[in-house]
């Protein structure tokens, strides 16, 4: 791009660019930015003049970004994020601001944590907008751009770039129907080998070792599991491993069991706001099974105003969470 284009370049396409590559629809960034389809195309148009590359182009999935526009992409973000910091008034004000936050999370996260949050938000800050952004393969790349301005979720590993903040410790509990055959008598490892159970499959399953994968530096879990201690401890006692049946997250598991006799492993929490729709009873583990830290995490350079009220927004609601009740092993705890 020579001189004298940038010297002419209007901030405007540069926005039009950060929808077009974070949407990759026209309709949907024309939606975003409040122009019509007609518009987008013809900012699209002058960008491709002024830096001389096709940026988008038609895709069966939607408008796919060509080499140069993947390049340019995040640092375009990064920048329009920097200018908008820069101008931004001193004191946030939630009453008043139409900030767009954006929150990556998976199912438990949108089920536990962020109804209260949203609940908030609407209360407090009526203009302002929440996207939740699934938090899969990418997650830290999406933290990087600005494209997410936090995580919420389970992690083993987090890079120096990035604050991160503890919220709650999760337990797991074994969950089965109420009339399930073994839903009237203390668990037992022996009663567990004899029934199937279903864990959580991912679309990241090619890149989980030891149900977490890792993604430039960040370890991020994406299994709630025992790690296998059911098979080892059945095997170590000479009975037949259960039969497996997958689904591709506790959602999923957890609203398969109604009509099933099978058995799952999942978080308490989550377990617990299923449990009256889904007529589900929870049992505490009759083996000792792992605990799992859920924090939030966001890029340091990243930490505006807005971002630690949302922060403090979330925190609240973790606070605000009912604690784990104690039970003993092999009891139903809910």
């Amino acid at each position: 791009m020579s001189n004298r284009h940038i010297r002419a370049l209007d901030l405007n396409l540069l926005r039009v660019f950060d929808a077009l590559f974070e949407e990759r629809n026209v309709t949907r960034a024309a939606q975003r930015l409040g122009l019509t389809q007609s518009a987008v195309s013809h900012a699209l148009n002058r960008l491709r003049f002024t830096i001389g590359d096709e940026l988008f182009v038609r895709a069966p999935s939607g408008m796919r970004a060509t080499p140069r526009a993947a390049e340019i992409g995040p640092r375009i973000r990064e920048g329009l994020l920097q200018l908008g910091a820069a101008l931004a008034p001193g004191e946030f004000t939630p009453a008043d601001t139409e900030r767009a936050f954006s929150i990556a999370a998976g199912s438990y996260a949108c089920a536990v944590l962020l109804p209260a949050v949203i609940g908030c938000v609407r209360r407090l800050a009526p203009k302002a907008e929440v996207r939740i952004r699934g938090a899969g393969l990418g997650l830290a790349e999406e933290l990087d751009a600005g494209r997410a301005d936090l995580a919420v979720g389970s992690f083993n590993a987090i890079p120096d770039r990035f604050d991160s903040l503890p919220l709650f410790q999760e337990q797991l509990v074994w969950v089965m129907r109420q009339d399930h055959p073994l839903a009237e008598a203390p668990l037992t490892l022996e009663s567990l080998a004899s029934s199937p159970h279903i864990v959580l499959s991912t679309a990241e399953d090619g890149h989980v070792v030891d149900g977490a994968v890792a993604d430039s530096g960040l370890e991020r879990r994406v299994l709630w599991d025992d790690g296998g201690m059911i098979r080892r401890m059945c095997q170590d006692r000479g009975l037949a491993p259960p039969p497996t049946f997958y689904a591709p997250d506790a959602h999923s598991a957890l609203s398969l069991l109604p009509g099933t006799d099978l058995v799952a492993l999942a978080p308490q929490r989550l377990a617990r706001v299923y449990a009256g729709p889904f007529g589900l009873k929870l049992f505490s583990s009759p083996y000792p099974v792992r605990q799992f830290e859920v924090a939030m995490l966001w890029r340091k350079e990243h930490d505006a105003a807005a971002l630690a009220w949302l922060r403090g927004l979330i925190l609240d609601a973790a606070k605000a969470l009912e604690p784990i009740p104690e039970a003993a092993e092999g009891t139903k705890s809910f």
